[in-house]
């Protein structure tokens, strides 16, 4: 009877691990589908954006009004697609997953799938400084959420399969499976525990494979072939990393202002105000059409090119203030991307203006140095940063010098009081 039991046991925790299994499966699948899907949809738009903007260029006497108009209009939609069906996908959605694996919050309704995924099309691909994994993201956690209230009954394992759609949704927004599952640990979780191994790898390599087979292997950001790192640069590292812990600290500060700012205007109904601001991204981006959208472009010819010190003072400042203006527009789209691209700038820059000298890195190192920087600084997830950069750029050989970074970055904004962005974002959610 003793020896039933036990057996009874093992195959009630045989049944529960695989119905685990199966339900991270199904949610890798489901934001598989969806964040390809997602990812060829903004492909599209950018081109389209591209294509409007030189027509819009080469006629001025009216391209600067359609330019501002169509934005701010695509801006005006998503923001209401969000107020009308949905008010929990504003932004980037990462703070409401955060709050949902702590029991602060209730899973988001399916309903959230289709707003985040056309808004995000609208905002995103129309030219706002966003994110596309924030879509992915939260697309991933409900993803996780519908498999998991229909096919398991504990309650941890639930969370363990939305935490594994989310860092799904990210791998397939980056092409970083491993980033993925770091993400789901360090940055959702904040646990580390045997089963929810179990569902994140299960969740990651079943959607970023299904993303490979359709759109391909190839790297997000081309940064060039790997070299040896000299070891006596990582002083420059750790002063770089403290320097971005300071500008990180700034962007931090900035994006809770805007959001400050935008709900102070109560009088201006919020799809109104998210038109102002994509009539500002619109007026930028027809004099700057690199500065605007995802980045990916402009993070290609940071990391490839040789710019003026001017030239990238100027990018910095413009994303440094466009992208927690966007955020404020409270349409779908996340922090990461953007960040990345600004700690690529910051970076460049760090290289052109330093003495000359040895101890100086290459343009190109500090600006992947930067993007695991900055973000850093602003998430205080270092492992994320740095799995996530390297998956991004094939560069391994910056590993060492991104840790001396982050660990300069986190530190310096951690001692001039700056808080992790998404604690931030979550409180204020909650207090809502």
């Amino acid at each position: 009877m003793r020896g039933h039991a036990v057996t009874e046991g093992e195959a009630g925790r045989g049944g529960r691990l695989w119905r685990l299994l199966l339900g991270s499966v199904l949610a890798g699948l489901g934001i598989g589908v969806l964040g390809t899907l997602f990812r060829m949809g903004l492909s599209w738009a950018q081109g389209l954006r591209e294509t409007w903007m030189a027509e819009a260029i080469a006629s001025p006497e009216y391209g600067l009004a359609a330019t501002v108009g169509a934005i701010a209009l695509a801006a005006m939609v998503a923001r209401w697609m969000v107020v009308r069906f949905a008010p929990i996908a504003a932004g980037s959605g990462v703070q409401h997953v955060e709050a949902v694996m702590r029991g602060e919050a209730a899973p988001a309704p399916a309903a959230v799938v289709p707003v985040k995924f056309f808004g995000g099309l609208l905002a995103i691909g129309s030219g706002l400084p966003l994110g596309r994994e924030g879509p992915t993201v939260q697309m991933g956690s409900v993803a996780g959420s519908v498999v998991a209230t229909r096919l398991v009954h504990d309650e941890q394992d639930r969370r363990a399969i939305m935490a594994a759609g989310a860092g799904a949704g990210l791998g397939v927004a980056f092409n970083a499976p491993v980033g993925a599952t770091v993400f789901a640990f360090e940055e959702l979780t904040r646990r580390f525990d045997e089963r929810q191994v179990f569902a994140v790898l299960a969740a990651a390599w079943v959607a970023v494979a299904l993303m490979r087979w359709v759109l391909g292997d190839a790297l997000v950001l081309d940064a060039g072939k790997p070299f040896d790192q000299p070891l006596d640069q990582l002083p420059f590292h750790m002063l770089f990393g403290a320097a971005l812990g300071l500008v990180g600290a700034g962007y931090s500060w900035l994006t809770v202002r805007m959001l400050d700012l935008a709900e102070s205007a109560r009088r201006i109904p919020s799809v109104l105000r998210a038109g102002i601001i994509g009539g500002v991204v619109g007026a930028v981006g027809f004099y700057l059409p690199v500065v605007i959208g995802g980045g990916e472009d402009l993070a290609m010819v940071i990391l490839t090119q040789v710019e003026a010190p001017g030239i990238l003072f100027a990018i910095i400042l413009l994303r440094f203030v466009l992208g927690p203006l966007a955020y404020a527009a409270g349409t779908p789209g996340g922090l990461f991307a953007p960040l990345l691209i600004l700690g690529a700038a910051c970076g460049a820059l760090a290289a052109g203006i330093a003495p000359p000298g040895d101890w100086v890195p290459t343009p190109q190192v500090l600006a992947i140095v930067g993007m695991a920087g900055l973000f850093t600084a602003v998430v205080r997830a270092p492992l994320t940063g740095i799995v996530l950069v390297v998956e991004m750029t094939g560069r391994a050989d910056c590993a060492l010098p991104m840790l001396a970074a982050c660990l300069m970055a986190s530190v310096t904004a951690t001692l001039v009081g700056s808080r992790p962005i998404y604690d931030v974002l979550r409180e204020r959610m909650l207090a809502r």
